[in-house]
Formats: C-alpha cells, sequence, structure tokens
C-alpha cells in the first residue's frame, strides 16, 4: 500500500479507482464524524477549523476560491487560512474506516486506506464516455454523465447546508427579538440592556463595599452634566454607573447604569436608564427571580414641575432578573426615559438628579 494517501500509481489491467470525495462510511453511525461539513462525504485529507468542525482539503480550497477567508458552513465563523489546521487523527480514522466502492458494478469492500489500490473490473464494452472520462485527480474514475451529476449532487448539498445555517442563524436572531419584546411588556419603552453592547463590557463597574444606601432608594447626583453629555457624544464615556445600593442591609444589591447620550432606540435623542443587580453577600438567602417593582425619576431641582417618572414590573423569565452568577447582570430599564429637549428643565448649576425606587413592601430580608 501507498504510503501517500493522495498518490496515483499506475496499475496496468483493469480500472484504477482514483482517490478522491464521494465516499461515505459503511456504517453512517459510526463514521458520522467524519464527515465533511462542506460536500457531506468521507473527509479527505481532513482539515479542521478553529471552530471545530472537519472538512476535505479540497473543499478548504474550493470554499476559498480567490478570497483570502472561508465562511463555515456550520457556525457561518470567517475564517483565515491560518485558522485551518490538518487534523490528522481524524486522518487516521478516516482511512481505517469501512466503504464499499460507488461504482454500481463493482461489489468491493474495504478501508479507505485500501480503495486507493482497490481495481475496478474493466467494463464490457466502453462506451464514448468512458473513453474520454476526465482525468481530474479529486476524482473518481467514471463517466462524465455520472461524474457530472454526483458534482451538481455536491453543489446542491453545499448549497442546502448552507441555507440551513443562515435558517439557524436567523431563528437565532428571532428568538432574541422575541426575548426583547417580552421583556418590553411590563411598561412602554422598557427593554434589556443588549450583552453584547458596543459601549463597555457588562459588569465594568467600580464595585465598592459600601453601599450608597439600605432601604431600596437611591438618589443620584450628576455633576457637570454638560461634559458628561459632550463626552459621550464623541464616544469618550458612553455610560456611567452609579454606587451599590440595596434594598435591605442583608437584601438585593443593585446599581444604575445611565446613558448621557442615550442607547438602543433612545442613542442621539434620549437619556437612557438601566438598574442592574449586583452579586451580593446574600444572595443565596433571597428569593428569585427578584420580582420587585422599579421607578424611576428624573428630579426637579428648582421644584416647579413635577418629576419625570418611569415604572417597570421585571420579567422573571429574563436573565437580568436571575440570581447573578458574575458580578453585574445585564441591564434593564428605559432606553427613552428622557428626551434631550427636556433635560434644561431639570439642570441646576450643570446637575442632574436621578433618583430610583424599589418596592421593598413585604419583604422578609
Amino acid at each position: 500500500m501507498s504510503a501517500n494517501p493522495g498518490a496515483q500509481p499506475h496499475v496496468p489491467g483493469g480500472t484504477m479507482v482514483k482517490f478522491g470525495a464521494g465516499l461515505r462510511p459503511v456504517d453512517p453511525a459510526r463514521g458520522s464524524g467524519l464527515l465533511c461539513s462542506a460536500c457531506g462525504f468521507l473527509l479527505i485529507r481532513p482539515q479542521q477549523t478553529e471552530c471545530g468542525h472537519r472538512y476535505c482539503a479540497a473543499c478548504v480550497q474550493r470554499l476559498l476560491g480567490d478570497t483570502d477567508k472561508v465562511t463555515c458552513c456550520v457556525c457561518s465563523k470567517r475564517l483565515n487560512p491560518n485558522q485551518i489546521y490538518r487534523d490528522r487523527a481524524a486522518e487516521k480514522d478516516a482511512l481505517s474506516t469501512a466503504v464499499t466502492c460507488p461504482r454500481a458494478s463493482c461489489s468491493w469492500r474495504g478501508t479507505l486506506a485500501s480503495y486507493l489500490d482497490h481495481l475496478c473490473p474493466p467494463a464490457a464494452s466502453p462506451g464514448p464516455e468512458e473513453k474520454s472520462a476526465p482525468k481530474d485527480p479529486e476524482a473518481h474514475a467514471m463517466d462524465a454523465p455520472s461524474l457530472a451529476l454526483q458534482r451538481r449532487i455536491q453543489q446542491l448539498e453545499f448549497i442546502v447546508t448552507s441555507l440551513h445555517q443562515e435558517l439557524q442563524s436567523q431563528a437565532g436572531a428571532m428568538e432574541a427579538l422575541r426575548r426583547r419584546c417580552l421583556q418590553d411588556l411590563p411598561s412602554p419603552g422598557v427593554s434589556a440592556e443588549p450583552p453584547g453592547c458596543s459601549h463597555g463590557a457588562r459588569g465594568a463597574m467600580a464595585m465598592s463595599s459600601e453601599l450608597a444606601s439600605t432601604n431600596g432608594t437611591l438618589v443620584w447626583k450628576l455633576q457637570e452634566f454638560s461634559k458628561l453629555l459632550g463626552d459621550a457624544k464623541a464616544g469618550r464615556r458612553t455610560s456611567i454607573y452609579s454606587s451599590v445600593f440595596a434594598t435591605r442591609p442583608f437584601g438585593y444589591r443593585l446599581c444604575l447604569r445611565l446613558y448621557p447620550d442615550g442607547d438602543g432606540a433612545g442613542q442621539g435623542t434620549h437619556l437612557s436608564l438601566f438598574m442592574a443587580l449586583a452579586r451580593g453577600p446574600y444572595d443565596d438567602l433571597l428569593p428569585w427571580p427578584f420580582l420587585r417593582k422599579v421607578t424611576f425619576y428624573l428630579l426637579d431641582p428648582w421644584r416647579r414641575r413635577p418629576a419625570l417618572r418611569e415604572m417597570f414590573a421585571p420579567d422573571p423569565c429574563s436573565t437580568s432578573f436571575q440570581q447573578p452568577r458574575g458580578q453585574l447582570n445585564v441591564a434593564s430599564g428605559s432606553p427613552l426615559f428622557a428626551p434631550h429637549g427636556q433635560l434644561q428643565n431639570y439642570l441646576k448649576d450643570d446637575t442632574l438628579y436621578v433618583k430610583v425606587v424599589v418596592d421593598t413592601s413585604g419583604m422578609e430580608v
């Protein structure tokens, strides 16, 4: 047997079956992990991507084409050639996998490695198509119509795989949108802060052992607000965290996150305000999910007009209100809390006053 699985030795007498794509394992269950993610056939010279999926070497080249990146058919990740590696373990397993000759007239059966030396019986009366079969080193020795049909099937399978991945991606996006809509139901304009937002890492706030309050109420004084708004518009600092406060001395820990130039639907037009649950020392004793009503206020230091007010009730299905596993949960609140056009009515000495009240009635801890 040849040591090089890609070699094509010449053997007189009979038809030399060339080593390439188009083979499937005799045992589909045992060989399911050895199928190419592009063509669906048994891996030939396997390569594995950084995202953990396997392809034939020829399929990788076909996907690359004239570009410098390839899109994974399974997870749609964009990959550079240096993110794709030869999979020697899969190659060893594939070469020992039992296969049969793809020619209907041949009953040969053996391993993929021995298939290299397999000779199909010569055709009784070769037709013109067989005589002019294309000499493609990556194709089987079969007539041109059969080869064309097989390639067309592979192309269709590849298209179906790509469409399936796109459908899964769209389904994931729809599910995320559905969850956002459910979080919005308690009060119009109230939504969860996206976990993948570009305005800073989730939970990237200055945690302090000192609590601003322990009665579920926080009044936040924001001085030099015009500078905060200018920094947000310039992208230097798009959000600000408040001090941590608690519903009780041994209760829930929370904080506010404010976007002076808005976030999501309110970006560029509103002041957005969110509240997040922070990990606390007594979380194991508290009931979860967090279901206390929350009310935001923008206070008027001139005492000329009523405070702007927004209330929301937590969604028990949202991860925002489950027991925190990290430093800080994804925040929820109002992206359209206060229009920029009304802020001047609530500013005094370039200072803004924000208040949050958590309903603590009936809490045992």
